[in-house]
């Protein structure tokens, strides 16, 4: 099977390359080694594609076989099979959904409410679900909390397991957004050995977890100001036996104490500019944020850059743009991107 084989520094480049080429393989799970990152393609890159990946020091190879990512499965016609429902109805049909363990959430148009519960049947039989949640309100409040319905099953409480790492939720009050997983992915390779880290937005561990799992560090101080997401987060940090290497603080980030980190993490959009010049007095003389935010597209890339170098530059320091990635839509023209930036 073909696959690109890059240096794990410069892994993120390369997949977003790939993407924008439109032959990454998202049926495939990438490889990880101690130095090297193999990225399943789909076909041989062209020339010009080619010499833009050898100044990445990348090269193809066709070595091995990848296993299959379950999460891209396409059952959608078994669905459609199990569904009796008038023609014209099945348009509104979801294509798309969550699973997170045995609990799935999709948004169900008002128009099929007739057939909801046979809705419900058809989708958990298929997708092996026993719980079905419908989405009617997105996400909102501080805590960042789904707005569901609970249609078919009773419990809402799920494990959801991703790049070897368990997440232990309630996926009827807490939000975990599949749309991020190339993110948390990444995020377990960023950091370097004996690192300290502050994570700002710890919610149930989405990036503590990958970076704590798969990374060397001396320690992790994870900040949540929700109490319940915080229970989980420490329920998580026992259930993928990493509970040593981070400390856990329930409460606003705000407090957090400063000059003692090399690297900062906001994984949290709305607000989170406002905390910009917090997470660089959080660092040491020197160090990397990962900074989030939705942003208009027209804004992009000036907001996001511009915000990080005025915050530095507030707290009398320097910023440098080191990546600007998009992670996905967020609504019709924003978009949910995060830059990393060295703070000195």
């Amino acid at each position: 099977m073909l696959a690109l084989r890059v240096p794990r520094e410069k892994a993120e480049e390369a997949r977003v390359l790939l993407s924008e080429n439109q032959i990454l393989d998202k049926h495939h799970r990438i490889r990880h080694s101690e130095d090297f990152v193999e990225i399943p393609v789909l076909e041989f890159p062209d020339h010009e594609l080619l010499k833009k990946f050898a100044r990445l020091n990348a090269v193809v190879i066709d070595e091995r076989q990848y296993p299959w990512r379950e999460t891209f499965k396409e059952p959608f016609r078994d669905i459609l099979k199990c569904i009796q429902i008038p023609d014209d109805k099945k348009e509104l049909l979801p294509t798309r959904w969550e699973q997170l363990g045995h609990v799935l959430i999709m948004k169900i148009d008002a128009g099929l409410d007739d057939w909801l519960e046979e809705i419900a049947g058809a989708y958990s039989e298929v997708l092996g679900a026993e719980t079905v949640l419908r989405d009617v309100g997105g996400i909102t409040g501080e805590y960042r909390e789904p707005v569901l319905e609970l249609v078919l099953g009773a419990e809402t409480e799920a494990t959801h397991v991703e790049n070897g790492i368990k997440y232990r939720l309630d996926a009827a009050r807490l939000m975990f957004s599949s749309g991020n997983v190339d993110e948390r992915i990444r995020m377990a390779s960023v950091c370097k050995n004996a690192e300290i880290v502050v994570d700002m937005f710890a919610g149930i561990g989405y990036f503590t977890l990958p970076m704590a799992v798969h990374s060397n560090l001396e320690k992790i101080f994870a900040y949540e100001i929700n109490p319940l997401a915080h229970k989980y987060l420490i329920e998580n940090l026992k259930l993928n036996r990493v509970e040593e290497v981070v400390e856990t603080k329930l409460g606003n980030c705000t407090e957090a104490e400063e000059d003692v980190a090399d690297r900062v993490v906001m994984g949290y959009v709305g607000t989170t500019h406002e905390f910009l010049p917090k997470a660089v007095r959080i660092l040491r003389e020197s160090g990397i944020i990962h900074y989030h935010e939705t942003c208009p597209d027209r804004l992009m890339p000036d907001r996001p850059k511009g915000r990080i170098k005025q915050a530095a530059k507030t707290e009398g320091k320097t910023a440098e743009i080191l990546n600007i990635k998009t992670i996905k839509s967020y609504a019709p023209g924003v978009s949910h991107v995060v830059v990393d930036a060295r703070i000195e």
